[in-house]
């Protein structure tokens, strides 16, 4: 059963480094994760797309932490 991991992000570049290391940390392997900016001012993007195809990057305007779920659903998988 694959699950889906959508974080939501505003200009928080280092605090999203460290929640994508420690997703990937975790010893359950069967996941896809899913970035959603929410129109951030900081290097969010190219951090995130440092990751490669570990990570799939969504972006919007900022319109909240509510859209910004609403939107990483979307093209989510998994349950």
């Amino acid at each position: 059963m694959l699950f889906s991991v959508v974080i939501p992000t505003y200009s928080r570049s280092q605090l999203l480094r460290a929640t994508l290391e420690s997703v990937f940390a975790q010893t359950f392997t069967d996941y896809e994760v899913i970035v959603v900016d929410d129109g951030s001012t900081d290097d969010t993007q190219e951090m995130v797309m440092s990751y490669g195809e570990q990570v799939q990057l969504c972006r919007q305007e900022n319109a909240g932490p509510g859209a910004a779920r609403n939107l990483g659903v979307s093209p989510a998988r998994g349950d």
